[in-house]
């Protein structure tokens, strides 16, 4: 089974290399926790290394994305230039390729995307924004009537990530009404979360809820955000 690597320091080491290649993570916590840069830098990180990668974002510009990404010293902008990192600001114009009845256009124009740059890891960020957008568009009262609409939306990404080969993330909040789909249908579930050492003193942690064909460690794992980006404490 071929593995991708995420590339986050200490994280790989824990998952046997990487999660298997076509695995679709959920990546999911509160503001703060550290969801943004986990995705960031595994597709900066992996740019680096000479693969493409797109980010996806809703809430977010580019202009924004760049100038957050350089406190961490990551020049995205030159990897934009070189083709390497690509950065899809999506309006909300954009949301309508969201609704169940075009999800088939929606699959075809990711997958156009995904396959004109040559990338291999892609994230979402954040499938929230899309939940919300179903729930007032389409009128829906009740999470089963939204849990029926994100369902089709979900599969054909998830579908999109096996045929394809790719890392794609799914970025969410724990509060979205969705979210028994995503972690249902998602091959990894990485909660990034807030816990109380034994000192009592906030930290921030990763907890890795689910990780298909892979032995994991199943305790929150101390996670540090520095100079350099985000870094797991190693076991």
């Amino acid at each position: 089974m071929r593995r991708i690597p995420t590339y986050i320091p200490g994280l790989d080491s824990q998952i046997a290399g990487g999660p298997p290649e076509g695995s679709m993570i959920l990546v999911r916590g509160e503001p703060g926790t550290g969801k943004t840069i986990l995705v960031l830098q595994s597709i900066y990180s992996a740019a680096l290394q000479g693969e493409p990668g797109i980010y996806f974002t809703f809430d977010e510009t580019p202009q924004n994305l760049a100038w957050y990404s350089a406190t961490f010293g990551w020049n995205i902008g030159a990897l934009q230039q070189e083709k390497r990192f690509y950065i899809y600001y999506l309006s909300e114009s954009e949301y309508e390729r969201f609704r169940p009845e075009r999800v088939d256009t929606l699959k075809q124009r990711l997958e156009y995307i995904i396959k004109s740059t040559g990338a291999k890891r892609v994230a979402i960020d954040s499938m929230t924004t899309i939940s919300h957008y179903l729930v007032n568009a389409l009128g829906l009262s009740t999470e089963l009537q939204l849990r029926s609409a994100i369902l089709p939306v979900v599969k054909a990404l998830n579908d999109l990530a096996k045929s394809l080969n790719i890392l794609l993330y799914l970025v969410i909040h724990p509060s979205d009404p969705g979210a028994p789909v995503y972690e249902a249908l998602s091959d990894g579930v990485f909660d990034l979360v807030y816990y109380k050492d034994i000192g009592g003193i906030t930290q921030r942690g990763l907890r890795i809820t689910k990780l298909r064909s892979t032995k994991h460690p199943l305790d929150i794992i101390g996670v540090w955000v520095g100079k350099e980006g985000l870094e797991l404490e190693t076991l």
